[in-house]
C-alpha cells in the first residue's frame, strides 16, 4: 500500500455536523487534521427540511457554541427564519429553531474548514483501518491509498 507522505495527528471520517466540529476543534488546538468525506460537495449537508435547533438539538448547538464551535455561527450566516418553540408553555421548554438555506450553510461551513490552517480536506471513501501491533496507525481508502494518523475518529 502507498501512503500519503504527510502524517496526521488526527483523521476524522465524515464531514457532517459532528465531523466538522471534531476536525475544527482538533485543528484549532494545534493538531494536524485530515477530514475525509465521500463527497466534498456534501460537506455539512442539510436534509430536505434544513433546520437547526429544537428541544434537543438546540441545546446541543448552544453547548457547542459556548465551547467555541462553528455550527451556531454558520447557522447565523445561513438562517432565513428564526423561531422560538413552545412559547405557550413554561420557560423550561422554550427552545429556538432556525430554518436555513441549505446551500449557504454548506458553502459557509466548507469555507471555514478550507481556511483552517491545520486542517486538510480529502474526498475519499474510507475502506478500512490500518492496524499494526494492535494499534490503529491510519486508514486506507477504496483505491488502496493509505493515510497515517495517531488517532482516528
Amino acid at each position: 500500500m502507498t501512503f500519503y507522505p504527510k502524517k496526521y495527528d488526527l483523521i476524522v471520517v465524515g464531514a457532517g455536523h459532528a465531523g466538522c466540529e471534531a476536525a475544527l476543534a482538533a485543528a484549532r488546538m494545534g493538531c494536524s487534521v485530515l477530514l475525509m468525506a465521500i463527497d466534498l460537495d456534501k460537506v455539512a449537508a442539510m436534509p430536505c427540511s434544513p433546520s437547526i435547533g429544537g428541544m434537543a438539538k438546540g441545546q446541543l448547538v448552544k453547548e457547542i457554541d459556548a465551547l467555541g464551535g462553528e455550527m451556531a455561527k454558520t447557522t447565523d450566516k445561513s438562517a432565513i427564519a428564526f423561531r422560538t418553540l413552545n412559547t405557550k408553555k413554561g420557560p423550561a421548554v422554550h427552545s429556538t429553531r432556525t430554518q436555513n438555506d441549505k446551500i449557504r450553510y454548506h458553502v459557509a461551513m466548507k469555507a471555514v474548514l478550507e481556511s483552517e490552517p491545520n486542517l486538510d480536506l480529502k474526498q475519499a471513501m474510507v475502506e478500512k483501518l490500518v492496524i499494526e501491533e494492535n494499534r490503529v496507525i491510519g486508514l486506507e481508502d477504496v483505491t488502496g491509498f493509505g493515510y497515517h494518523a495517531r488517532s482516528v475518529v
